[in-house]
């Protein structure tokens, strides 16, 4: 058996035999083997590998930090194709006023069958489902329904106003966020299965003319198509009228027309038993196949788009956003040649000030909406791209375009890598790099397996809850880290 002894950079071996399952070896072979080994300098361990590589496949590696300027922009007309809305008010001390209002088409979802003949419409209501809220439970508000006359399949927050006529109200309710007609205990037992409903009462009239297509011939006229439904009737425009303190997130909204039916029961032997009458109702809805706009009015707001020196904003829906110019003539004339491997972003959030009245709540918190299957985070995309990049229902790709979520210990947004996005514009020789900070919701299909619940996202869209975020802009608050390698030819 062989006994080491430390001392100083090599080792002392008491003289033996080992015996290795039988081999005898020489104690003095060992200790030359080890010798051997112990006389390296520990110093040349810091560049293993470094040293058998050949003279011309040795790489550089450079890193420098680059400010990157800031300043808010408006949003104000933004790309927003849903079946989901919002409606209401709210005000925040800090971040002014929002607005929502919707303009719909709907798909006829059930017809008048069974309608006891001779008998009319007995009514019509137009019901706005939801099943949560923003702001005060309580607050008094108001909603007017307006006729539509025509909808642009354009999606975008434009001013519904040529859309619908302004001069005649179909219908006008006073309502809050409680819902009164659903009590508390009802609704926690359900876990909130039930929908809270705004309910406005419709002109008859409205029912008397669907009635009278329906009737027009075998394929019941204008319900034969979704394009002869938007044509006959084009939909209603749906907007606040008094009252400030909280928006409701829309899930539904349908047009029911009551009527008298006849119905009729079986018995066991097949045969008519009897005959009744009850109340039916054809009913109406927005489907994603529809028209639905979206509009959202911000005001008091002006102050967020003033030039400051330290301070930029986001806030939602159609508000303002945050934009960073990153100059890439300063990175290419000290990284010269060398490609990026490594830009990371941090963006740091001034701390909110919360008053006693409303407060919008964070952008970008990777909060999930059960609802619509959606998370929240906060993309980063070149400014040129934004148009095309909504429209055609993208999601990042870590190439030109980044997400981001709020990071609550470090009160930032936090880009670990942006490298493909800064190398593109210098392979395009940009000057400047423009960027957007939005803040989006990412639509996601959920997998689950042995290992666990997985995410994958399909689509991004803009966020349309009210939210708000300042972020910090001063010199030396928004700076970029950039590590460049070089393989050297020789």
């Amino acid at each position: 058996m062989i006994n080491f002894y430390w001392k100083s950079r090599g080792l002392r071996v008491k003289p033996a035999m080992t015996i290795t399952k039988g081999l005898r070896v020489p104690a003095m072979a060992l200790v030359v083997s080890v010798c051997c080994l112990s006389s390296c300098d520990l110093d040349v361990l810091d560049e293993v590998g470094a040293g058998i590589q050949p003279d011309g496949d040795k790489i550089e590696v450079k890193s420098d930090s680059f400010d990157v300027s800031g300043t808010t922009v408006s949003m104000d007309n933004i790309y927003a194709k849903s079946i989901y809305g919002m409606l209401g008010k709210l005000s925040d001390p800090a971040y002014g006023d929002i607005a929502s209002s919707y303009a719909c088409q709907f798909y006829p979802t059930a017809g008048f069958d069974g309608i006891v003949e001779g008998a009319g419409i007995d009514s019509v209501q137009l019901k706005i489902l939801y099943s949560s809220f923003i702001g005060d439970s309580v607050a008094p508000m108001g909603v007017s329904v307006y006729p539509v006359t025509k909808l642009p399949a354009n999606y975008y927050t434009d001013d519904p106003t040529p859309f619908y006529d302004m001069n005649t109200v179909w219908g006008t309710q006073a309502y809050s966020a409680r819902d009164m007609s659903i009590s508390d205990s009802a609704y926690a037992a359900t876990e909130g299965a039930y929908y809270r409903v705004v309910s406005v009462d419709l002109p008859s009239k409205i029912g008397v003319d669907l009635l009278a297509e329906y009737n027009k011939d075998k394929q019941h006229g204008a319900y034969a198509s979704l394009e002869a439904m938007a044509d006959f009737f084009p939909g209603v425009y749906v907007a606040p009228t008094f009252g400030t303190g909280s928006m409701l997130n829309i899930e539904k909204t349908e047009i029911y027309v009551y009527y008298k039916r006849e119905y009729h029961t079986t018995a066991s032997d097949g045969e008519t038993d009897s005959m009744y009458v009850g109340t039916s109702a054809s009913v109406l809805t927005v489907t994603k196949e529809m028209i639905q706009l979206n509009r959202y009015a911000n005001s008091k707001d002006e102050h967020l788009l003033e030039e400051s020196a330290d301070r930029m904003y986001l806030k939602t829906p159609a508000g303002v956003c945050a934009q960073l110019t990153i100059d890439i003539e300063q990175i290419r004339e000290k990284m010269g040649n060398r490609k990026l491997s490594n830009v990371n972003l941090e963006l740091k959030a001034v701390p909110k000030e919360y008053s006693s009245g409303f407060s919008l709540g964070f952008p970008g918190t990777n909060a999930v909406n059960t609802l619509n299957a959606t998370r929240s985070k906060l993309l980063l995309l070149v400014k040129d791209s934004m148009q095309t990049f909504f429209e055609g229902g993208k999601i990042a790709d870590n190439r030109a375009c980044y997400l981001s979520t709020f990071n609550t210990t470090a009160y930032s947004y936090q880009y670990a890598n942006i490298a493909n996005m800064v190398q593109r514009a210098i392979d395009n020789s940009v000057a400047e790099l423009q960027l957007l900070l939005i803040p989006v919701q990412v639509s996601y299909y959920v997998e689950s397996s042995y290992y666990g619940t997985s995410y994958t996202d399909h689509k991004v869209a803009h966020y349309l809850a009210p939210s708000a975020v300042t972020l910090k802009k001063s010199p030396g608050d928004i700076k970029i880290r950039v590590v460049a390698s070089d393989v050297s030819s020789q």
